[in-house]
């Protein structure tokens, strides 16, 4: 298959592009950069440095006839879509039209979409099911939400397969500092650099953590088996930050755990019920959270190591 991600150079998109080529496809990327980097993809594929909403794009589409679009280009600052809604939408909202758009024009069969367990809100029937009511509470999640809509009103108008992950609190090697699950990231830096943890309430607050590879994976096996319509992407698993803490001490000397006032409008407990993606696609998520937090520490301490050597 001729498989086009839209941010590849991604810290999720990366991983899901290597996916799919080690499966044997044909993979192309566009990336704007913006926040991709061209280091994280080692292997054989096209890229086009353009935004997703650049009618640009449609020379891409057009000179390659793709089978699948596997959409992962974001705005994902949930703090930036609150300063200025217009560039998220933009993004997140005229990016995603302008790819369906050409998806549709240029023959492509199924688009995936990654959405968000922000389309929930501060709902608290825990855990979610993909049938709960979505209150959004951030430009970001109403845009994701809206990009639903979108996906689902395509495959009704125009007979396109579309799928959409709402993704919960996705983590792993290569991730920024931005975005759902970047607690993490931002956690393991600060252990490597010897800086306090900066924890935001009492640390009892709970996050779906997913490893990135999973994700890849369920996007993958997505594809290959026609899913289509709405699914929850997660470990139906609730971790606390201070869990994360402990295992993090097993790891590492942590200097010390700062806790301040929760921030404002903060979900206090989050769990996606991943029931009827295990049932329609038989999937299970092949790490729990210890092994995943282990490999993704690995990764950063090694890029740590390598930038020091760089310095000195």
């Amino acid at each position: 298959m001729k498989v086009l991600v839209t941010g590849g150079y991604g810290f999720i998109g990366s991983f899901v592009a290597e996916k799919f080529f080690l499966e044997g496809h044909e993979i192309s990327i566009i990336d704007n950069l913006s926040t991709g980097n061209p280091e994280n993809v080692k292997f054989k594929h096209k890229f086009y440095q353009l935004s997703v909403e650049d009618p640009m794009c449609k020379e891409v589409f057009q000179s390659n006839r793709f089978d699948v679009v596997i959409h992962l280009a974001a705005q994902v600052n949930v703090t930036k879509s609150m300063d200025n809604p217009y560039l998220d939408a933009q993004s997140n909202v005229l990016g995603l039209a302008n790819i369906l758009q050409l998806s549709e024009q240029y023959g492509v069969k199924k688009v995936v979409f990654a959405s968000s367990a922000a389309v929930y809100g501060l709902n608290e029937e825990i855990p979610l099911k993909e049938d709960a009511l979505c209150n959004p509470l951030s430009p970001y999640g109403i845009n994701k939400w809206v990009g639903e809509v979108y996906c689902k009103k395509w495959k009704e108008v125009f007979g396109i397969e579309t799928l959409s992950y709402r993704f919960s609190n996705v983590y792993g090697p290569k991730q920024g500092t931005v975005g759902e699950g970047g607690v993490i990231s931002i956690f393991i830096n600060s252990v490597l650099a010897g800086h306090p943890l900066q924890v935001y309430g009492d640390g009892e607050q709970t996050r779906d953590f997913i490893y990135v590879e999973d994700v890849a994976d369920a996007i993958y096996r997505g594809v290959q088996f026609e899913l289509k319509g709405v699914y929850n992407l997660s470990t139906n698993t609730e971790t606390s930050v201070n869990d994360l803490i402990y295992i993090l001490e097993n790891l590492a000397n942590i200097k010390k755990v700062i806790y301040q006032e929760p921030k404002k409008g903060d979900i206090k407990f989050s769990r996606l019920d991943n029931s009827k993606m295990k049932r329609d696609l038989d999937w299970e998520p092949l790490h729990n959270f210890q092994q995943g937090l282990i490999k993704t520490y690995q990764w950063f301490e090694t890029e740590s190591k390598k930038k020091y050597l760089l310095v000195e």
